[in-house]
């Protein structure tokens, strides 16, 4: 009741949080109502809180309403647009982020023009322009320019539990995505946008220019990062280093840097003699200068935010209170951008002040062993207490925590002060001349290469990095008030732990526990959207994991394994599957098993089982990596029977050992199995060709299925009527994406529904998730779409 500020920051929160899980107007007015009426019979007895509660739920109301229409304006800006070839008329609103040959902008469209109707509209909206790097070169913040192209609103998840990127470009106020080649850019003579944000792109330019000038390059973009977060210049090699040796964070500019700039200034004005009114005032210039120059990110704005309102407390003789400044600082930033909430950045910055202020005092009298330096004391404090508060969103979003951050920290963030104020140093005097930047590099180079020393090897210990799967939100919240009971509270109030409470927190465990293991599960099939492309992901009753394929790139001279870095194993982490008891690996193509390559070397596999055929050179790949691994690898062929458990198997029905199909000989002699959970049957038909289905009729191989996954991707290829009617399914599923090749067919999607065949597609569906307790089978679609369910055969199925 004494930090109202603190609620208002809680209930404008929980307003923006409530909206975006329910995308609903009418939840938010209604909860509100019922807010009010709590609120109303509260005040009735409390009448000297009736202001407090009025404030709660009005930035309860107005964070919900707010948070709607910016992420409706800002999702459904140009959906007329969508997959139109347009030409773009406006001006370029960010410095180029460049990655290789790849340069994004963000473009700010004033004018849209749609080629086929010759229709051109005002139309004011951010959007994504990504283009290779050509005769235009970077193109410089605020020039006009024209851009024909695709216009492409980014898709929502399209896998459980997976990343949104139409959220995630929304909440940075961005509608929609257009690729253009160089040359169909015209950069224009004029040049727009904000007076001070080119000042604060000129001044990054200036002081990059001088720490390049002044140290070697690998130190520079250390340098460059950790002055003003401007990363550009680090090779990927040396980003991923800095996360698994838990260093990333001395490269996320926040409250330190603020704190290096405030008090060599205070100290520096003091001694001139400066009155502190006007000191301030000067201090507070170059802070939003900073600000200017770091590209607003939110940890620095956090900072800045909570810095200025000391100061100006100073300036009018009021003292500060600090959760009042954090809440301050939130409710600033969320004002301007309700989406910003979202912002990964956002949350780790209030994650670790919060942390720092709540644990880092208790911490150090816990660790207050006496053998320990004060200095050392403070960083593994301080180390601490940051990582204990930031460790939940890490493994969320990242599904990764360095077991060696707090040694590397010990060693590296004593001297980062050090580097910082000579690096600040570096850039201002590099302005008058660049030899004197080039001087104090010389001290600043050798501690900038013990950080990259300590990082490297750090990171390259066998164990440094331990992967997790994705916490649940009901653990999250758990972890939270656990360590702020025993970090916080039960220090701070030298309170004790009721026996009656713990015995409750056990029961609660157990009760969890019990719940997992004894309640019935059933068989659960994901049949992924991995693009054009396929992946299948099955668990068993009894908890058995298995990876049909893992989807990739079609073509054989890209060598990218993007597909499982980004969304194959992201998916099973999400799922809470960190071990595989199988991987199948059906033929060689790219587009099946290139993503599989990321998931053999970074997740537990037990078993890699491969078509027992003459290995091309992709399962030869997968087998290298198999044994480097030491995964067991087994060949089947048809007879063979994979038990996965007392209810669960799979028959293998091709490739036909010793009759080994020489046309398209990696299609037709692709690994075909045939899954069996009491009832129910499902049949796995990679990227086989009607050769090698008229070998199973031919055979007379019972096909007999309640579910296909249709063969090569809906190709006409393959799923013949001769084939299908063998089959008999009541469902089809085709894995697909975006392609060059006509897939699915229309004559296979003709012949399916002919057949009265329900049909999913992974391009239009998203991921298909199949649930079934072994005769009646439920089927849901990840994008939502109105469905018309299909019963056949007296089984019940539920779409």
């Amino acid at each position: 009741m004494n930090r109202p500020l603190v609620l208002f920051c809680a209930s404008y929160m929980s307003g923006i949080l409530l909206a975006n899980l329910t995308r609903s107007y009418w939840f938010i007015i209604y909860s509100a109502i019922v807010l009010a009426i709590i609120a109303i019979a509260f005040g009735m007895f409390y009448k000297r809180h009736v202001f407090l509660l009025s404030g709660v739920l009005i930035l309860y109301f107005f964070g919900g309403v707010y948070y709607l229409y910016t992420y409706n304006q800002n999702a459904n800006r140009f959906v007329e647009y969508n997959g139109k070839q347009v030409t773009v008329k406006g001006y370029i609103n960010s410095a180029p982020n460049a990655d290789g040959e790849k340069i994004v902008y963000e473009l700010m469209a004033e004018e849209v023009f749609l080629k086929e109707s010759g229709r051109s509209d005002k139309v004011s909206g951010k959007i994504r322009l990504t283009t290779l790097l050509g005769d235009n070169g970077f193109i410089d913040y605020g020039r006009e320019v024209t851009v024909s192209g695709t216009l492409n609103i980014p898709k929502e998840r399209t896998n459980p539990s997976g990343f949104n990127y139409r959220s995630y470009l929304s909440h940075s106020g961005i509608s929609a995505t257009l690729f253009a080649m160089d040359y169909n850019i015209n950069v224009g003579e004029k040049n727009k946008g904000n007076f001070l944000v080119k000042l604060g792109l000129k001044l990054r330019e200036r002081i990059v220019t001088v720490i390049n000038k002044s140290l070697p390059p690998q130190q520079a973009g250390l340098l460059n990062g950790m002055l003003i977060g401007y990363k550009q210049d680090l090779s990927q090699e040396v980003e991923e280093a800095f996360s698994a040796s838990g260093l990333s964070h001395i490269m996320a500019v926040s409250g330190s840097n603020v704190a290096f700039i405030i008090l060599p200034l205070a100290y520096v004005f003091k001694k001139l003699k400066i009155r502190q009114k006007l000191a301030n005032l000067l201090i507070i210039i170059i802070l939003i200068l900073f600000v200017l120059i770091t590209g607003f990110e939110p940890s620095v704005l956090r900072a800045v935010i909570m810095a200025v309102v000391v100061l100006v407390g100073q300036i009018i003789r009021r003292d500060t209170e600090i959760f009042t400044s954090i809440s301050f600082s939130a409710l600033v930033l969320l004002f301007y951008n309700p989406g910003i909430l979202f912002n990964i950045g956002f949350q780790l910055s209030f994650a670790a002040t919060l942390s720092l202020v709540l644990f880092y005092k208790n911490l150090k009298e816990m660790l207050g062993f006496k053998f320990l330096p004060p200095f050392i004391l403070d960083v593994l404090a301080a180390t601490i207490s940051a990582q204990i508060g930031v460790l939940p969103i890490t493994v969320f979003y990242f599904n990764t925590v360095s077991l060696v951050s707090i040694i590397s920290n010990l060693l590296v963030v004593p001297i980062v002060e050090f580097i910082t104020i000579l690096g600040s140093l570096m850039a201002l005097l590099g302005q008058i001349h660049i030899v004197l930047s080039i001087l104090i590099g010389y001290v600043n180079n050798v501690l900038l290469s013990f950080v990259l020393v300590v990082t490297k090897i750090s990171a390259q210990l066998p164990w440094s990095v331990k992967t997790l799967v994705t916490p649940s939100i009901f653990s999250v919240i758990c972890y939270y008030a656990v360590i702020i009971y025993f970090f916080w509270y039960r220090p701070e109030y030298k309170v004790k732990l009721k026996l009656k409470y713990g015995i409750a927190a056990v029961l609660i465990i157990l009760g969890t526990v019990f719940y997992g293991v004894f309640i019935p599960k059933g068989l659960e099939v994901v049949f992924i959207d991995v693009g054009q492309g396929d992946s299948t992901f099955i668990q068993t009753s009894k908890g058995k994991n298995i990876l049909i394929d893992g989807g990739g790139y079609s073509s054989a001279a890209s060598d990218s394994t993007s597909i499982g870095e980004n969304i194959v194993i992201p998916f099973l982490l999400d799922y809470g599957v960190d071990k595989l008891d199988l991987v199948i690996a059906t033929h060689g193509h790219d587009d099946h098993i290139q993503g599989l390559i990321p998931v053999l070397k970074k997740l537990k596999v037990e078993c890699l089982v491969i078509p027992e055929v003459p290995l091309d050179s992709g399962l030869q790949k997968l087998c290298d990596i198999a044994r480097k691994e030491k995964i067991k690898i087994q060949m089947c062929s048809r007879g063979d029977l994979i038990r996965l458990d007392n209810k669960t198997y799979f028959d293998v029905l091709m490739p036909k050992k010793g009759d080994f199909i020489q046309e398209s000989p990696s299609n037709n002699n692709s690994l075909v199995v045939k899954l069996h959970y009491e009832k129910v049957r499902i049949l796995f038909t990679a990227d086989m060709e009607k050769e090698a289905e008229e070998m199973l009729i031919r055979d007379n191989v019972d096909l007999k299925s309640d579910v296909l996954k249709v063969a090569h991707h809906g190709s006409d290829t393959s799923t013949t009527e001769a084939f299908l009617e063998r089959i008999n399914p009541d469902i089809a599923v085709i894995s697909v994406g975006r392609n060059n090749f006509g897939h699915p067919s229309k004559y296979v999607l003709n012949v399916l529904e002919k057949n009265r065949v329900k049909i999913f597609r992974t391009d239009y569906d998203g991921a298909v998730v199949l649930k079934t307790y072994g005769k009646d089978i439920k089927i849901k679609r990840t994008v939502k779409k109105q469905s018309v369910p299909v019963l056949d055969k007296g089984e019940s199925y539920e779409y």
